[in-house]
């Protein structure tokens, strides 16, 4: 495989490598700009939020191979982030079916420090947005950072079932939420599709939340977060053996 040469001056660079037709443009090392910091405060019309979502081998600990994002506002999207990740590991065959990556896709790939280092600047300063009850994206992005991912956190399922009235406890899929909400976006498990349908969801469970309940500031959402807390015991990345 033919490795290309840092870009003049971007010594340390790595470059993205997207399935869906976005440039695989090189991502320099620097630390990110300051960004407004956003809080409970902040009007839901005054932030810029970032969608997310994640595919992974299918197999403990769940390595995740395509990291996909949308950076959005209310008034709509903002810009895309979108690279499949050489986890190094097996894919599991229920998931390569699901996602259709397989192991020749990932080669070139930037490995999983590089992709997130990568998506947490594209994600610097704003609040993320997930379709997962129990977190399950966040927690893989966040997984062994230190300090921890820092960052506000909606669920678009719990807003969900709280806009279309479903029962306590039901989970609604991605797709049946954006059926419901008319929402004309096609997720189709691949990362990039699903965070736009994401964003588009949020931004169409807002408008029907602002109506029906008066959300008007990023701690309005968060008032209404439930979150289950969930034993993540069995996923956590294997500890390194020091050597003696």
């Amino acid at each position: 495989m033919r490795t290309e040469p840092d870009p003049p001056g971007t010594s340390g660079a790595f470059r993205l490598k997207s399935r869906t037709g976005l440039p695989s443009a090189w991502v320099a090392p620097e630390a990110p700009d300051g960004a407004v910091p956003v809080g409970p405060d902040t009007p839901i019309d005054e932030a810029e939020f970032v969608a997310l979502d994640v595919e992974t081998n299918g197999s403990t600990p769940f390595w995740i191979i395509e990291i996909g994002a949308e950076r959005f506002a209310m008034q709509g999207s903002l810009s895309l982030f979108d690279t499949l990740v050489d986890c190094r590991a097996p894919i599991n065959s229920f998931a390569r079916r699901r996602h259709r990556i397989d192991r020749a896709m990932l080669e070139g790939a930037p490995s999983f420090h590089d992709a997130r280092r990568a998506f947490l600047r594209f994600a610097h300063g704003a609040p993320l947005v997930e379709h997962s009850h129990d977190a399950f994206d966040t927690y893989l992005i966040g997984r062994g950072l230190d300090p921890p991912l820092d960052a506000l956190i909606f669920d678009t399922s719990t807003l969900a079932r709280l806009v279309l009235d479903l029962p306590a406890g039901q989970t609604p899929g991605l797709a049946k939420v954006v059926e419901a909400l008319e929402v004309e976006v096609s997720p189709v498990h691949a990362a990039l599709s699903d965070a736009q349908a994401t964003a588009a969801v949020f931004r169409e469970l807002v408008r029907r939340g602002r109506e029906r309940y008066g959300w008007e500031r990023l701690g309005d959402l968060l008032a209404v977060q439930d979150r289950k807390v969930v034993d993540r015991s069995a996923i956590q990345l294997p500890r390194r053996r020091r050597r003696s």
